[in-house]
């Protein structure tokens, strides 16, 4: 009797460890899709860094909106790129920004990213920084892609 006990609180002790090991191993579909897109906002900051104006477009959906802190909305692939040809020019203005926070909201396929940015630029031998905040939001394309829809931040002067 007492080794029938032994065996059925080993048995249960095992089981239970298993049972906690199966939650632990569960992963939250969420986490991942915020790691996807914490990459796709590290990737789109490295494409304005290297000047790739085609590998920045590539992360920006059809019809997205910039609004870089102006009443001024700019829609679409052909205004953005327009706007913004000035960081990709050898050499005009720097924007650098860093992703510190990401989530996914609603059915998973809609998200944000906002972190820290800082703008420079040169002019008559003069350097300007500005350092601000943004915020990006993500949509998960067919294919799997996280793509921009909206963009907007904030600078002030330092």
């Amino acid at each position: 009797m007492k080794s029938l006990l032994s065996s059925a609180l080993i048995l249960g002790a095992v089981l239970a460890a298993g049972s906690m090991n199966m939650r632990a191993q569960r992963v939250d579909p969420n986490l991942s899709a915020v790691a996807a897109i914490m990459k796709a906002d590290a990737d789109f900051n490295q494409a304005v860094a290297d000047r790739n104006l085609t590998r920045f477009l590539s992360f920006i959906a059809e019809g997205a909106t910039f609004n870089g802190g102006t009443p001024d909305e700019i829609r679409g692939h052909d205004a953005i790129a327009k706007d913004w040809a000035p960081f990709f020019e050898p050499m005009g203005p720097r924007l650098t920004w860093a992703p510190a926070k990401a989530e996914v909201l609603g059915a998973g396929d809609l998200g944000y990213s906002v972190g820290a940015s800082e703008f420079r630029s040169t002019a008559d031998g003069k350097t300007t920084v500005r350092r601000g905040n943004y915020l990006t939001v993500w949509r998960k394309q067919a294919d799997g892609a996280w793509r921009v829809v909206y963009d907007t931040g904030s600078t002030f002067k330092q």
